[in-house]
């Protein structure tokens, strides 16, 4: 008797290698579980090309960067406000609002903002963007938080002026208490 593949309501179950329940057999994408992102599946295609090559690679879906193509655009990766404050005892949540930010308001686009949740050890745990460019922004926020980058080692780095990366470190620093182009609605975080 043949054995077909593993499955579960209409998609193939597969391991962290994205190997099948038949040996040497892989699976991506919209066969499998998953976020349903082209860019998820791509990643899948990699870790799945790599073992099916005799490497070992795992697919690690903690940091994966949610873009939306609205207008304005709308991008978020890691946890929302509400699963952070569920998750972790000390959550500190801040927005800093595009039109703030002198390249938004330049370019004729300053509506939305910029919202971080940092945790206890000053960690990025999310991060949502709403406004121009938010799906490549969200990137920045996705390497910090793939490298355990802190909100200390986000703002240490110089951002170039004017542009709306600014605006990302800006809303690190007002979770800290400390913004530069706002008034603070927090105590500055000591050091």
């Amino acid at each position: 008797m043949e054995q077909g593949l593993d499955n579960d309501r209409g998609r193939v179950r597969v391991n962290e290698k994205m190997e099948t329940s038949l040996p040497g057999i892989y699976a991506i994408g919209d066969l499998v579980h998953g976020a349903g992102l082209a860019h998820v599946a791509s990643a899948e295609g990699e870790v799945a090309a790599d073992n099916a090559m005799g490497h070992e690679e795992k697919m690690d879906y903690n940091v994966v960067p949610n873009p939306i193509y609205t207008f304005p655009e709308i991008a978020f990766v890691g946890l929302t406000e509400a699963q952070a404050k569920e998750q972790y005892a000390d959550v500190r949540v801040e927005r800093f609002p595009w039109a703030a930010n002198g390249k938004a308001v330049g370019s004729g686009h300053a509506e939305g903002f910029t919202k971080v949740i940092l945790g206890k050890y000053n960690e990025i745990l999310g991060a949502h963007i709403i406004g121009p460019d938010a799906t490549n922004l969200i990137t920045e926020y996705s390497v910090a938080m793939q490298n355990e980058l802190t909100a200390d080692e986000l703002i240490a780095t110089i951002h170039p002026h004017p542009t709306l990366s600014e605006g990302l470190r800006e809303a690190v620093l007002a979770a800290e208490g400390r913004p530069i182009h706002i008034p603070p609605k927090q105590p500055a975080r000591a050091r």
